[in-house]
């Protein structure tokens, strides 16, 4: 069976993801772009109504069976009138064609009724499997999208974590730097240039 255009989208996501561009601090990290992302998403988003739009001809078609059990039932009377109208015709056989037109008629009319209850039986059927795989489709693609928002707002908040976490080492170390510059000792101060700042390494 031909891929539907969702599992494509949701296969263009997939890709999407994987040619990212790696992060420096964390290579199995990559960079995610919002906005082609977005794009990425409305364009499911699109697919859905479509795939809805297709089985919702296989609904449709109930109407087209029904129509034609109906068309089949209508000629089955019209051809038990016609012959009740041949046999009435024969007056040697008034009494018997009565019968045999009766006869003809109740044979007509059930198995019409059996033909419009089978047509219904199949047009529920097909319209049942339709709503229900129509649901199955949109209730995975949901879950795929789901899990692909997870996995990129997880990745999201540990790189912002890790750079916060830099930022603040980065923070702590020129404020040391920033204290041994400005706290030199007097003493240290008096040997002149042999002496080195604390904290400098020979």
């Amino acid at each position: 069976m031909n891929p539907s255009r969702i599992e494509k989208a949701i296969d263009e996501i997939y890709e999407y993801v994987e040619n990212c561009k790696p992060s420096k601090l964390y290579p199995n990290k990559v960079t995610v772009s919002k906005d082609e992302l977005y794009d990425l998403l409305d364009a499911l988003r699109m697919c859905a109504p479509d795939e809805i739009k297709r089985y919702q001809k296989v609904i449709n078609n109930r109407n087209e069976i029904l129509q034609e059990a109906q068309t089949q039932a209508e000629q089955i009377m019209n051809k038990a009138e016609a012959q009740t109208q041949q046999l009435l015709d024969q007056n040697e056989l008034v009494q018997t064609a009565y019968a045999q037109a009766e006869q003809i008629i109740a044979q007509a009319q059930a198995q019409a009724e059996q033909i419009l209850r089978q047509a219904v039986g199949e047009s529920d059927q097909v319209r049942t499997s339709a709503l229900y795989y129509t649901s199955d489709l949109l209730g995975e693609a949901g879950r795929n999208i789901e899990t692909s928002l997870k996995e990129l707002e997880s990745k999201s908040t540990m790189l912002i974590s890790a750079l916060k976490k830099d930022i603040e080492i980065i923070k702590n170390n020129r404020t040391e730097l920033k204290d041994q510059i400005e706290g030199k000792l007097p003493e240290e101060e008096d040997q002149g240039e042999e002496s080195m700042p604390s904290g400098a390494v020979e």
